[in-house]
């Protein structure tokens, strides 16, 4: 069975970006809070920091997102569809930190629009300090997966509706700063009872 459609992008944002991003996520450290699941908090589906808020890095990602988003349907042979909204989370994965097999097509958003379109954006400080935190795409019969390294700079794409896990994260220093870092990013598209 093929593999679920994904692309990765390396080197997404420049040199100076990267490293305006990490210093404004260092600096902003106590205004993330634990993840919630539509249950609320509960370590055992997901465990990891987060913050709604990227700051000044919003219209830049939500307007580098929207650009290029139909080269990315492109290049995984998916077909176009128009944005209807763009949803930002930056997520700190340190030690023990995970999220266990689900899909992102639930929506906090509304009604009016689902997610359809995941990205992922993986950052941290040099040296590497933690190991893990793959990000792990299932094809549509379970039988085989593939394992996504969270590389420096990189952006990983794929359809929302492919389940997915973050494989546990390992970081001996347990220190925020070593922690896997990502900004997760979904496109909306409008449901068809909002269009109508």
């Amino acid at each position: 069975m093929p593999q679920a459609p994904h692309l990765i992008v390396p080197n997404f944002l420049s040199a100076e970006d990267h490293s305006n991003l990490l210093r404004w996520t260092l600096e902003n450290q106590n205004t993330f809070v634990p993840a919630r699941v539509h249950t609320g908090v509960d370590d055992k589906l997901r465990r990891a920091l987060v913050m709604q808020d990227v700051g000044p890095f919003k219209m830049p990602l939500a307007k580098a997102a929207s650009s290029q988003y139909r080269g990315w349907l492109t290049q995984m042979g998916l077909p176009p569809f128009d944005v209807s909204g763009i949803e930002l989370e930056l997520a700190a994965h340190n030690d023990g930190a995970h999220f266990t097999r689900h899909t992102d097509t639930q929506t906090v958003m509304g009604q009016g629009s689902h997610r359809a379109l995941s990205a992922v954006y993986y950052f941290h400080r040099e040296p590497k300090s933690f190991t893990g935190g793959q990000l792990r795409l299932f094809s549509a019969d379970d039988e085989t997966y593939t394992d996504i390294e969270p590389t420096q700079n990189t952006l990983a794409i794929f359809p929302s509706f492919v389940p997915h896990q973050v494989m546990p994260i390992a970081c001996p220093s347990q220190e925020f700063a070593d922690s896997r870092f990502a900004i997760n990013c979904w496109l909306h598209v409008r449901t068809r009872a909002a269009t109508a």
